[in-house]
């Protein structure tokens, strides 16, 4: 499936440049992003949580963030292609307690999971006025993994370890939102975007202690990393950038 996807992702690529080539730089849009991974029990977005003979442990998605920069090419009004690159932090929170005395022997722990994203997505536009677009995109991601984290409980009841599933990946984008456009300030953007993952982006081992002693060791468990975001664009107007070229 990645061997599929990666090759998918290598033609459109390669299409959206020779087309940029073809086109003139007016047709063409540098883009900055901003955006939230928010945690909602939605597309396969929650908690896992196990139970082994004297403990508890649930991994839980805290807030995440995402930035990066943005190509757009634009065939027309109504229809582009963006590439770009982004820097994507996807943050978790480990939560854990024995089974015998829960409220007293519990423990939590944090670690964010780093990934390099390269998407290619295809955007359709409706047009509510003059300036104003609903957007539709919808898009594959190359991901990129970066190395394993480790971390420890707060009272060191928690032992965390997760490595990537694997060092690339891909995941499907889906987008709604608003567009304004202003041909002096530039393009704004402002909307919601579902991501999942083709795979498990990390397998993560958890062990619980207590007293120095091993209390529990659980099973691997297989992240997905799906999430929900929220996501600002803003484009520079043509006019900054045909200065930039002259």
């Amino acid at each position: 499936m990645s061997k599929i996807i990666f090759n998918i992702l290598f033609f459109l690529v390669i299409g959206n440049n020779t087309i940029s080539q073809k086109n003139s730089l007016k047709n063409q849009k540098i883009g900055f992003l901003i955006g939230a991974l928010t945690t909602v029990n939605y597309f396969g977005i929650g908690s896992v949580e196990e139970e082994e003979e004297n403990s508890f442990l649930s991994v839980n998605n805290k807030l995440g963030y995402q930035f990066g920069m943005l190509l757009k090419s634009e065939f027309n009004k109504k229809v582009s292609l963006e590439t770009g690159i982004l820097f994507c932090r996807r943050n978790f929170q480990i939560n854990g307690s024995t089974l015998n005395q829960p409220d007293i022997l519990k423990d939590n722990s944090d670690f964010g999971f780093i990934n390099y994203s390269f998407p290619v997505k295809a955007l359709v536009y409706v047009q509510l006025s003059k300036d104003l677009y609903i957007r539709n995109s919808i898009g594959f991601n190359l991901d990129f993994y970066a190395s394993a984290v480790a971390s420890k409980g707060k009272n060191f009841y928690i032992d965390h370890y997760s490595e990537r599933a694997r060092w690339i990946n891909g995941s499907i984008s889906g987008n709604l939102g608003i567009e304004k456009r202003n041909n002096k300030i530039g393009d704004f953007y402002l909307g919601g975007e579902v991501n999942i993952s083709v795979s498990s982006i990390a397998v993560t081992r958890l062990k619980f202690y207590y007293d120095g002693l091993l209390y529990d060791s659980y099973e691997p468990i297989f992240l997905r990393g799906n999430y929900f975001g929220i996501k600002f664009k803003y484009y520079l107007p043509k006019e900054m950038e045909e200065k930039k070229v002259d």
